[in-house]
This record gives structure tokens, C-alpha cells and sequence, in this order.
């Protein structure tokens, strides 16, 4: 998996994001490591601040924008 990780992690590096969603944070919860945690906006892909997996899902999104969303929890 960590080849596959790699190549999200260069895809979203590449990846600009509109301005409105720039500054956006989501709450995410791991599958693989059973954490939560916050990390920026993206429409697919979210990775886990803790363990690096992308095997997360959203469990809230931020309404309002924050300057530096924190991907620990």
C-alpha cells in the first residue's frame, strides 16, 4: 500500500483546489487505525494525520474556514 499511498500523496501535491475550498478542514475518522483526526478539504481523498492510510472516511466538514487545519487529534 505504500506505493499506492505515494502516488495519492503526489497526486494531491499536484492537485490545486478552487479558492472557496483552499481553506476548508474535514473531520476524518481512520478504518486502519481507528483514530480521528482533521485534514484539509479534498472531493475523494483523505489522509490519516496518525498512520498515513487513505482508508478514512469524513465524519464532519467543516463549515467555515480555518487558516491551518491540524491533521492530529
Amino acid at each position: 500500500m505504500a506505493v499506492y499511498f505515494g502516488m495519492l500523496d503526489a497526486l494531491l501535491a499536484a492537485e490545486e483546489l478552487p479558492e472557496e475550498y483552499k481553506d476548508r478542514c474535514q473531520d476524518i475518522l481512520c478504518n486502519d487505525c481507528e483514530r480521528k483526526g482533521t485534514t484539509r478539504f479534498h472531493w475523494l481523498y483523505h489522509k490519516c494525520g496518525t498512520c498515513g492510510s487513505y482508508n478514512t472516511r469524513v465524519i464532519r466538514s467543516e463549515t467555515t474556514t480555518v487558516p491551518d487545519c491540524s491533521t492530529s487529534s
